[in-house]
This record gives C-alpha cells, sequence and structure tokens, in this order.
C-alpha cells in the first residue's frame, strides 16, 4: 500500500510539474509569429484608440504605456477618430473628495491621461472600471465624470454617464460603438443606495435586454462594445498566474512555495474575488453576453481590466485586450488566444470602408513605440450576388407553409401531440407575388428584426414610414436561443434532428392567418391594430445580401408602429406613438401621463377571446393623445401570431402538468378555461397599466365586448381569408370565438379575481402626497401633487376590498413623498409601502397589517408610526419599483431514476413550489418536497425544505424535515479501517442496517452575490435501528449488550454551521471551477446528555483544464469527517464508501472517528453531436480515489483505493446522465443516476 501511495504522490508532482509549466509569463506569445508587420492598404473609416488601466502614474510623470501612445498620436492622422480609456482610470480607489490627502494625486492621473491624448483631434472618452468605483460608489464616479468632462470641456467625455450602465452611439452608417459599465453589474446594489436614481434602467435583466435590442438593431454594422471587464482574458482575472505566483503569493514576496501554489489554485480556479472571470457573477454576465453577441455579424469586444495586451478569437467572437496602460501583469495565449503581451502598450482598432477591421497592439521598447502584433479582426463582409437574379415574375402564386410531406403525421403521433391547424400551413393559397422595389412604391430595407421565433426584415417606404416584413414560417433555433437557452449559444445544434422537426411542427398549433381576420374584430370594438397583407416574395435583386436568409416563402406585410403612422386610422390618429419603455418612463414622470385605462382594459379582455397569451412589453405600441394638462396612452397590439392557438395532444397535456410555464400554451375552444396562465406574459402590464381600474371597469369594458363584437361583425372579419381557407376549420374558430364574446363578462370576473389579489399603485417622480383611508373590509387611496407644500386634488383615486385582495404595495418613487394613513376599519387588508429616495414623510395612524421600506442610509421624517413595521435598509430589492416583481406562484416536478448495489434501482422526485413576492432574493419562498423509493430494500424516505427570503434582516429562514420508512437502509461493517465484507458469503442484506428516522429542523441561511452562502440550523431527530435478526447489527458485536436500549428510539438535538463556496465556467460540465465546503456542529443525545459529540467536515475540490482547448481536465477533490468527542452513534459516525468518497467500495463502507479521502478524475469531453432527438454532449473520465478512517484503539496505518471510471451525457443542459464502474479490494461496482434539470 506505501508503494501505491508513492506512486500516487509522483503522479501528483507530475501532474503539477505540468500545471506550473502552463503558466503565464512575463514574455510576449505568439500563436504566429510571424503575423504581418506591413498594415493593410485600405482605407480607414474610422480608428479607435483603446487604452485601459492607465491611472498609475506617479506625482508629476507620466507611464510607459501613455508615452507610447502619445508617441503614435502624434504620427498618425486622428480627425474624428476615437481614444478610449477603458476604465481603472484612477488608482486605486477612484476621484476622493476634494480636500482629501489623495485628492491631487487622482487629479494628476487623469491630467497625465488627458495630455497623452493632447494632440488628439477625435473624440476622447473614458468609461469606467471597478478601480474607479472604490470611493463610495456612484458619488465617487460622479465626482471623477465631472473632472473629466470639465478637463475635457466635453460632456460626452465620460461614459455612461451619470453611474448608468449603457451609451450607444452610432459613429457612422456602419459602425456602433456599445459602451458598458459592467462594474455597474458586478457591484453590490445593497451597498450603493444611490445607483440608478438617475438612470432608467434599475435592473439586471433590463440591462441585458437593452443590451441584446442594441446589437439586434444594430447587426450587419461593425459593433465595437466596450466594456472594462473582458468577456475573455488569459491573464490573472481569467486564472492565468506565472510561476513566480506559486512561489511568492503576496505582495511582500516572502516565499512560500506550497501555500503559494495552494492560494494560487484557489484564486486562478476559484474566481473568489468578484472581480476574476469565473466568479459566478462576473461568469453569469459574461455568458449572457457572448450568447447574445454570438448572433451578429462583426461584433468586437474590448476591454481593460488585465494589465496586459492580448487578442483572443473565441468561436468568432472577438476580444481585444488593453489593459497595460500604467502597470503590467503576466499573461499567456491559453484558450484561443493568438496574442499576448506582459508589457505596457495599447491598441488601436482600424475599421475599414469595406466593413473589415484590423487591430494592431504598440508597447513602449527602450522608450519609444514600437508595434508587437497586428492582424485582421473581420474580414470584408461576404455579398450576395444579387444581380444575376430573376426580376420579372407572374402576378400570383399557389404556395403553402409548409408541404404535404411536413404536415402528414401518423393517427399515434397526433394522439400525442394534437391536429393543430397542418392541415392549413400545407394548404395552397392564390396570394400576389411582389418585388420591394415595386410593392408600394417601393421600399428599402433597413434592418433585420425578429421575435423569439420570427424573422422579419424592417422596410422603409418613399416616405419615411416603417413596415415589417415577416415570414410565415418561423425558426426553431431561434426560438430556442431566445426562449429556453438564454445562457447556451446553439448554433446549429436543431439543424435536421426530430426536435427541429416537433417544434416547426408545434407552430402549426398558431392559426397562420389570424392577422387578416383580427383587424376587422379589431375594428368592431373600437380596439387599435396594424393592417396585413400576406405575399409572396421571390429573392430578386431588391432583397440584395438578405436574399441568404429570405425570400422565396410567404410573408406578411403591415405597419410598424411609430410616430411615421400618426396619421392613420387604425392606430387612433395620435399625436405620438411610443414605445413600453418610453411609457413607463413618462407614467413615472408626471401625473400629465396617464393610461386610458378602460381602453386599455378592453384591448386585454380582446386578447383572452382570442386566445393570445404573447402579450409581453415588446408586443405593444403606444398612441399618446396630447390634451391641454393630459397626454393619454391607448395600446396598439403588435404581432398576432397566437391568435386562436390551439395546443392539443396527450403528451402536451402532461407537459403542462410537469412544467408550469408551459401552461399558457392552451387549446382553443369555446371556454378559456385558465385564465391565469394565458395572461402570464401580460400580467405585469395589467397591474402596472390598469392600476386604478375596479371591477366595474372590466365588467363594463367586458359588456361593451358583448355587444359589439355581434355575430355580423365576427363573419365579415372571417370573409378576409381566403377562399381555400373557408373550411370546417374556420367555422370552428367562429363558433369558438362566439362562444367566448358570449362569456366575456365571465372571463372579466374570473381574471379580475386573479389580478385583484395583489394590486400595485405607482406615484411619479415629483413630490407626491399618498392618502390612505382604512375603512370596514376595504382600503381607499388617493394621490395628489404636492405644490408650494400643499397637495393638490387628486389625480388617483381607488377603493381597494379586503374579499378580494391580499396585498397593495404602494410605491412613492423620487422626490419628497408624504404618506397619511387613518381610519380604524375592521379587517384591513396587508399593504406594504415603499418611499422610495429623498426624504420621505409618514404619518401613520393605524399601522396594522402596514409594513413601510424606505433607505437606512438617507433622510426620512416619521411623524407617527401607529404599530406600522418600519424597515429601513439599503436593500435594493425592497427600495426599488420594478413593474415586473409581484406575486408570483409555480410547482415544477423534475424525476431522477438511478442504480447503486446498496439501493438497487431508486426513483426520486423533486417537488418545487416557489412563490415569488416582494422580497424576491430570486425568490420570496421555496418549497421542496424530495419522494425516493428504493427497490432493493422496499424502504422510502420523504424530505421537505422551506426557505423564507430575508425573513429575518438579511437573513433567510430555514424549515425542515425528513421521514424515513422501517426499511430504509445504511450500512454498517464495524468500526476500524480494516473490517471485513462478507458479501460474497452472506449477501448484500447482511451489512444493511434498518433505519427508522424522522427530523425536524430549523435554521437561517444567508447567500451571496459571489458564490458564496452560510447556514445555521438547529435540528431534532429520532432514530429507530430495528432489530434485524441474522444480520451483522445482531451478531454480538457489542453495540448490542452494552447498550440495552440500542433498539429503542433515540432522540438527538443539533445544531449545525455550514459554510459553502463554489464557482464553475460552465456548471453542467465545468473546465474551471472550485467547491469548498466546511460544516461542523454538534448534537447531543437527549437521553444521556454526557453523549454529547462535536464534528467538522471539510471538503475542497477543483477542476483544471489541463490542455488548451480545455477539453481535458483534472477533477481533484479532498475530504474529511473529523469527530469531536466519543458520545457518537454508530450511524453518526465519520464514513467512506460510495459516490463521493471511495467510489469501488459500498455506502459506508469504513466506520470510524476520523475520515478522509482524496480523489481525481482525468475527464475529456467530446465535441457535440447531433442525434435524432437532441443535440448531445459526451465526455468519458477515468478516476482514482485513495482514504482511510481512523477509529481510537485500532492500529492500522493502511490506507483504501479504488480506480475506474465512466462516462456522461448532457442534452443542451436539459437531460443529464452518468455511468460509473469502479473497482476496489472489494470487487466492481456499478451505479448511475438520470435525470431531468430545469
Amino acid at each position: 500500500m506505501y508503494s501505491i501511495m508513492n506512486k500516487n504522490i509522483q503522479t501528483f508532482l507530475i501532474i503539477s510539474i505540468l500545471l506550473l509549466n502552463a503558466c503565464a509569463t512575463y514574455q510576449p506569445q505568439y500563436l504566429d509569429e510571424n503575423f504581418p508587420k506591413k498594415l493593410p492598404n485600405k482605407e480607414i473609416e474610422k480608428s479607435f484608440y483603446l487604452v485601459g488601466d492607465a491611472g498609475n502614474a506617479n506625482m508629476n510623470e507620466s507611464t510607459l504605456g501613455l508615452e507610447a501612445l502619445k508617441q503614435i498620436i502624434e504620427k498618425e492622422k486622428t480627425t474624428d477618430d476615437y481614444l478610449i480609456y477603458l476604465g481603472d482610470n484612477i488608482y486605486q480607489q477612484g476621484m476622493p473628495e476634494k480636500g482629501s490627502s489623495e485628492r491631487s494625486l487622482s487629479e494628476h492621473r487623469i491630467n497625465a491621461q488627458v495630455e497623452a491624448a493632447g494632440s488628439f483631434d477625435g473624440d476622447v472618452v473614458f468609461i469606467p472600471g471597478n478601480h474607479d468605483w472604490y470611493n463610495d460608489g456612484v458619488k465617487g464616479l460622479k465626482r471623477e465624470e465631472k473632472y473629466v468632462r470639465k478637463k475635457l470641456s466635453n460632456k460626452k467625455s465620460f461614459l455612461p454617464s451619470k453611474g448608468c450602465p449603457i451609451e450607444s452611439i452610432e459613429v457612422s452608417d456602419q459602425i456602433q460603438l456599445i459602451i458598458l459599465d459592467t462594474q455597474w453589474y458586478l457591484a453590490d446594489w445593497n451597498k450603493t443606495p444611490t445607483i440608478n436614481d438617475d438612470c432608467e434602467i434599475k435592473t439586471r435583466d433590463k440591462f441585458l435586454n437593452e443590451i441584446q435590442g442594441e446589437l439586434k438593431k444594430h447587426n450587419g454594422k461593425t459593433i465595437l462594445v466596450a466594456m472594462h471587464h473582458p468577456m475573455f482574458t488569459n491573464g490573472p482575472h481569467g486564472g492565468k498566474y506565472s510561476f513566480k505566483s506559486h512561489i511568492f503569493p503576496s505582495k511582500k514576496k516572502i516565499p512560500l512555495p506550497i501555500l503559494g501554489s495552494l492560494a494560487t489554485q484557489i484564486r486562478s480556479q476559484g474566481g473568489v474575488s468578484p472581480q476574476d472571470r469565473y466568479n459566478e457573477s462576473y461568469n453569469k454576465l459574461m455568458r449572457r453576453l457572448s450568447t447574445i453577441a454570438r448572433d451578429n455579424e462583426r461584433v468586437i469586444f474590448a476591454s481593460g481590466h488585465e494589465h496586459s495586451l492580448q487578442y483572443i478569437d473565441s468561436k468568432g467572437l472577438k476580444q481585444i485586450v488593453s489593459g497595460s496602460g500604467s502597470k503590467v501583469s503576466a499573461a499567456s495565449l491559453g484558450k484561443d488566444g493568438l496574442f499576448s503581451y506582459p508589457n505596457q502598450g495599447f491598441a488601436v482598432l482600424d475599421v475599414y470602408k469595406d466593413g473589415s477591421s484590423n487591430v494592431r497592439f504598440y508597447g513602449n521598447e527602450d522608450g519609444s513605440v514600437k508595434l508587437v502584433y497586428q492582424t485582421s479582426v473581420h474580414k470584408e463582409p461576404e455579398g450576395y450576388d444579387a444581380d444575376n437574379l430573376n426580376n420579372s415574375f407572374d402576378n400570383e402564386i399557389s404556395a403553402s407553409i409548409y408541404n404535404k410531406e411536413e404536415t402528414s403525421k401518423s393517427n399515434f403521433y397526433q394522439s400525442l401531440w394534437g391536429d393543430h391547424y397542418r392541415k392549413v400551413y400545407s394548404t395552397d393559397i392564390k396570394i400576389p407575388i411582389v418585388t420591394l422595389d415595386t410593392l408600394m412604391g417601393g421600399f428599402t430595407i433597413d434592418r433585420r428584426g425578429g421575435g423569439q421565433v420570427t424573422r422579419s426584415l424592417r422596410l422603409v417606404d418613399s416616405t419615411g414610414k416603417r413596415y415589417s416584413l415577416r415570414a410565415m414560417r418561423k425558426s426553431v433555433t431561434q426560438f430556442l436561443q431566445k426562449g429556453a437557452f438564454k445562457d447556451t449559444y446553439l448554433e446549429n445544434d436543431f439543424d435536421d434532428t426530430f426536435t427541429e422537426e416537433l417544434l416547426s411542427d408545434f407552430y402549426t398549433s398558431s392559426y397562420p392567418y389570424a392577422f387578416l381576420v383580427v383587424g376587422g374584430l379589431a375594428d368592431a370594438i373600437d380596439v387599435y391594430h396594424a393592417n396585413s397583407t400576406v405575399y409572396y416574395v421571390p429573392k430578386h435583386p431588391a432583397l440584395g445580401a438578405y436574399n441568404k436568409d429570405f425570400g422565396d416563402e410567404m410573408y406578411f406585410l403591415e405597419e410598424r408602429p411609430g410616430k411615421e403612422h400618426k396619421g392613420l386610422a387604425s392606430f387612433g390618429k395620435p399625436d405620438d406613438i411610443e414605445g413600453t419603455d418610453d411609457l413607463l418612463k413618462n407614467l413615472r414622470k408626471d401625473e400629465e401621463y396617464q393610461m386610458d385605462e378602460p381602453h386599455y382594459v378592453r384591448t386585454r379582455l380582446f386578447d383572452m377571446i382570442l386566445g393570445d397569451w404573447d402579450r409581453h412589453s415588446d408586443q405593444w405600441r403606444w398612441s399618446r393623445f396630447d390634451s391641454k394638462n393630459k397626454k393619454m396612452y391607448r395600446p396598439i397590439p403588435k404581432d398576432r401570431d397566437q391568435v386562436f392557438s390551439n395546443y392539443d395532444g396527450g403528451l402536451l397535456d402532461v407537459i403542462k402538468f410537469i412544467v408550469p410555464l408551459t401552461r399558457k400554451f392552451q387549446v382553443y375552444d369555446d371556454e378559456l378555461k385558465n385564465v391565469r396562465w394565458i395572461n402570464e406574459s401580460g400580467i405585469r402590464l395589467d397591474r402596472t397599466f390598469a392600476q386604478s381600474s375596479n371591477k366595474e371597469v372590466w365588467l363594463e369594458q367586458a359588456k361593451y365586448i358583448k355587444e359589439n363584437l355581434n355575430d355580423d361583425a365576427i363573419d365579415q372579419a372571417f370573409r378576409n381569408l381566403p377562399e381555400e381557407l373557408q373550411d370546417d376549420t374556420v367555422e370552428r374558430i367562429k363558433r369558438y370565438l362566439k362562444k367566448r364574446r358570449d362569456d366575456v363578462v365571465g372571463i372579466a370576473e374570473r381574471y379580475y379575481k386573479y389580478l385583484s389579489k395583489q394590486v400595485i399603485i405607482r406615484g411619479t417622480d415629483k413630490d407626491d402626497y399618498f392618502k390612505i383611508i382604512r375603512g370596514d373590509n376595504q382600503t381607499t387611496i388617493q394621490i395628489s401633487r404636492i405644490k408650494d407644500g400643499v397637495p393638490q386634488e387628486p389625480f388617483y383615486e381607488r377603493t381597494i376590498f379586503s374579499k378580494e385582495t391580499k396585498e397593495i404595495w404602494i410605491y412613492g418613487l423620487d422626490d419628497d413623498d408624504e404618506f397619511v394613513v387613518s381610519g380604524k376599519g375592521s379587517n384591513p387588508i396587508c399593504t406594504r409601502i415603499v418611499g422610495g429616495q429623498n426624504n420621505d414623510i409618514y404619518t401613520i395612524e393605524n399601522g396594522r397589517q402596514i409594513r413601510v421600506y424606505d433607505h437606512k442610509s438617507k433622510p426620512n421624517t416619521i411623524n407617527k408610526k401607529g404599530g406600522a413595521k418600519f424597515i429601513f435598509s439599503n436593500n435594493y430589492n425592497h427600495n426599488t419599483y420594478d413593474y415586473n416583481k409581484y406575486i408570483d406562484k409555480t410547482n415544477t416536478l423534475t424525476p431522477l431514476v438511478g442504480f447503486n448495489p446498496d439501493d438497487g434501482f431508486n426513483i426520486n422526485v423533486t417537488d418545487v413550489y416557489t412563490v415569488r413576492g416582494f422580497n424576491n432574493n430570486p425568490y420570496q419562498s421555496k418549497h421542496t418536497m424530495k419522494a425516493a423509493y428504493y427497490f432493493a430494500t422496499e424502504g422510502y424516505d420523504v424530505s421537505y425544505k422551506g426557505e423564507f427570503v430575508n425573513a429575518i434582516g438579511n437573513w433567510n429562514l430555514l424549515i425542515g424535515g425528513k421521514y424515513t420508512s422501517e426499511n430504509f437502509a445504511q450500512n454498517f461493517f464495524g468500526f476500524g479501517n480494516n473490517t471485513i465484507n462478507l458479501d460474497d458469503d452472506l449477501g448484500l442484506d447482511f451489512n444493511r442496517v434498518k433505519t427508522g428516522i424522522w427530523s425536524v429542523d430549523l435554521g437561517v441561511a444567508k447567500k451571496g452575490r459571489y458564490g458564496n452562502g452560510i447556514t445555521i440550523t438547529g435540528s431534532y431527530e429520532g432514530v429507530e435501528v430495528q432489530d434485524s435478526q441474522g444480520r451483522f447489527i445482531t451478531s454480538g458485536l457489542g453495540l448490542v449488550t452494552s447498550d440495552p436500549d440500542f433498539f429503542e428510539r433515540k432522540f438527538f438535538a443539533g445544531i449545525d454551521l455550514n459554510y459553502e463556496y463554489k464557482s464553475f465556467d460552465i456548471s453542467a460540465n465545468p473546465t474551471t471551477g472550485m467547491v469548498f465546503k466546511l460544516q461542523g456542529g454538534s448534537k447531543m443525545n437527549l437521553d444521556d446528555s454526557d453523549r454529547t459529540f462535536g464534528y467538522v467536515n471539510p471538503k475542497l475540490g477543483f477542476y483544471n483544464a489541463i490542455t488548451k482547448n480545455r477539453k481535458l481536465v483534472l477533477k481533484t477533490d479532498v475530504q474529511g469527517e473529523f469527530m469531536i468527542g466519543d458520545g457518537f452513534e454508530f450511524y453518526q459516525a465519520a464514513t467512506l464508501g460510495g459516490i463521493n468518497s471511495l467510489r469501488g467500495f459500498r455506502e459506508e463502507r469504513f466506520t470510524g472517528d476520523k475520515a478522509l479521502a482524496f480523489s481525481g478524475d482525468l475527464r475529456y469531453s467530446f465535441n457535440k453531436f447531433k442525434t435524432g432527438l437532441l443535440p448531445l454532449q459526451l465526455g468519458v473520465y477515468g478516476g482514482y480515489d485513495i482514504g482511510r478512517v481512523w477509529f481510537d484503539g485500532e492500529d492500522a496505518d493502511n490506507w483504501h483505493d479504488s480506480i475506474g471510471g465512466g462516462f456522461w451525457v448532457n442534452a443542451v443542459d436539459t437531460i443529464a446522465g452518468q455511468f460509473n464502474l469502479f473497482s476496489s479490494e472489494d470487487g466492481l461496482r456499478f451505479t448511475f443516476g438520470l435525470g431531468l434539470s430545469f
């Protein structure tokens, strides 16, 4: 056994040497040293000079990087170019206040950068980095912005401004500059109370959606995304350290060779700092950004943060790292690196007139600027030879969306997946053939559009009016990418798979020509709408380069609601047309902006009788009508793709039961059965835009629809369908629509009952006066403007009834608001008042069921508490209005099947009931029920865990319990490191111990944003060992005879403290990562207090990629269990064996008072490949474990080991399985697990 240990040590040393040889260095590294030294001879449209982390100049000095920049600027023509300082403009802690001892040096560090740009003849822009945030957060950032703007005499010289996260600049028709403040995303907002005060974007989700919108809007251009933190890096923040770091881990240069390697390993693989690339928060941001960006043809990321120059090309995403303006650190090529240079310098991105681009890197060597690398970034965009395309066509064509083969399905298939509208999709209809240059006087293409499933082009006619040309055949990959896999880029993973075929068929659930009907129905009830016409668009010269993805299929054309269409009758001939974001901004800006709530309610009821569930915020535009002191909005619904949608089929019913969010996919028939789920996408806006509307408003609008949408209007609207479609399907839809119209009052009642359970009321960003009167079983709320200290006439009033509403949320928003609560009525409604920014005044006479939330760090005035609970904190989630936040409850079931020799086959089911509400972080409470059945023992166990967010300050409350049947078994082979296994002679049952357990626990937990968490729990449990004759436990071992109550139930009380940190680059299949767990606690036998013991259980694990392509990964773990005292029972002792330690042995194979195990796996991941159903990734691994237990009084010095391997499969992070086979001195052990992971 000693020889085995020696061999393992040798192996460990060899692997360590290999890892150290892959370190970063302080020497330039090139994938190809023969890079071209001559610059391309092409006309440059725009150059971007990129310098990062340049804020470390000594007093009265510049830096080598800035000197090199100055030299190149003096040599080159820079008219209308951009010089971008990429953050960390002032080390170490941003811009202090005037009068601070650090102020002069901080100003000098900005001055040095301004002076280096002295002869620059273009725009100079500073963007913030993490160090710029370190001086009082947004306040320090604004101080720096103010100084830079004054120094450069340019209001656009510090971007994004005011501590906001994004700025988008149109550099030219072919170039877009998007500037991001990535530290805004990474910052702890609870420690920055003023964050987002001056910003329209107030949530991280909205930030990501805004980026996605900007990239989509400018797709086709060269897009430069300038941000401080790199998406890809091969420097220290990306886990690449020099050999020197292993010896001298601290700045004090004290040699610590072993501890240094451990410290470097933790930092490089653990992402323990939020500034490290694989920290959980940083990684989440970059994974989402990379997925969003991969849809774009020519996007380039430019960043600082690392104190080196790097160029990385990761599957087409280009990353420029230029962070050595004043500091240096080691770097390597790593994965996807083409170049790294660990010396001071900068980069220049040249974008040429032909759309191509090139990057140059310069260093300061011996006082002179030197070109150290250059390479092409993007080639000239591929054109499409449209000139030779036919431009002469017939006037019309008979065409269908799908062909007959695609819609022909067996009876069995239809029983599973339903009938949908397949026949309609493959029915040929006669439609006009049109070309864009002649249709309606001619169109030009503005850009590509499209939502989750739609492929479209944005068109502009000769008068400037905008239209949308939308393909009637949907995109499967686009739907999956944007709807289901937001953090995983799918490329063409689903092409030519059954899933693609299935989803294409899935789209036949929506009636494809409903847009031809909706306009006539809407006109009958004065609901606004676009006007749609269906055409066949061939590939032709006017499509230009878009012929590659468009043409030779059916499209429909409709107006794109915008101010150009103000004169359109079907939009109401408004004074303006705005988007949802502008509307939300204006509604909170001033009370003169108001929603026409009756019209909005009517439109939403119309959605419901049409079966249109897809009514999220981007599916609307808003007509604005101006009058004296009022600007009134009415809705224009967009994208009526889901009207009359019919999601039938037996298997779909099962899926709806398991996955709650799919319940919005309903069957269109004569009854709207579930008002909740059909409105899942729209309810957020309903609570925002119908906040004044009581039940009478909803019923009044329902009656209006019932009276005006008569049979004649319905029949007339359906006559707009082509003659070929006038069949039984249309008659059935008309019959169902008329039934729903007849029941629209009932629909309104049911939805209002659900909607009114929670009421959210929003003031404005002006000084508002909230008067809350609590009567018997009702609450009346009035909102007035405060002018010159006096409340004006109310602009909002609503009475809310206790029988209808469970919670009211009232948001004061910005400025100085006053809240007055009066009345002593019975049965008050739970009311949450959120003051918002500035000094709010509270006078509360009756505080029963009232909770008030406001900033701890800002002044507030409490005239009277009245028994209300005041929660003053800097919790951003509590103090900020987000219309997407509301009370919601979902339930999800996930199954798992597995096998191991101890339990045999086992079935596990997890049910998670999640409540989202006011304390979302990311939920308000979560209730997890687990149940498992084990066929080998016929035992089962069930458990419950409840978590309630922020129940005690910033701590979550935990409640749990567990129950096992009497047949539930665990193993016992005796105490010691050399116990005997008699499986071959006596069978597996011999060492199984039947144990009935029940337990309850209560505790608290605190979760960090960066992968860390701590829990403290107290427990009470009862354990009863069953008297199973003929087994090891009754074989005279001594345990029974020394304890006459051995088979009686024993009761224990305990306390447990658990800290956990984890970080992975990709959680489903890590190539970089770390897990650290430390559990400690104590338990006491309540029948014998002398039998009290403690325990400490540590675990540390790493994932290290050891090849450049990161396919070969070394996974290492060390874990232990250490008992303190000897008062423990055998089932509470330290154990080894099973899947988590010695994988070639049975569970609990060795038992003692101490246990220690080491494991190492060498894992290889193959490329993803397509199957008939789903794209799969397969991996194989070989593993080795070694460990032992100690027991007081035993003299043993041997270790046990096991060796084996297995493989795993992963289907786009939704289905995962692992199969394992290990060998040990006890023989072979096979296990597997397979389950869903969504």
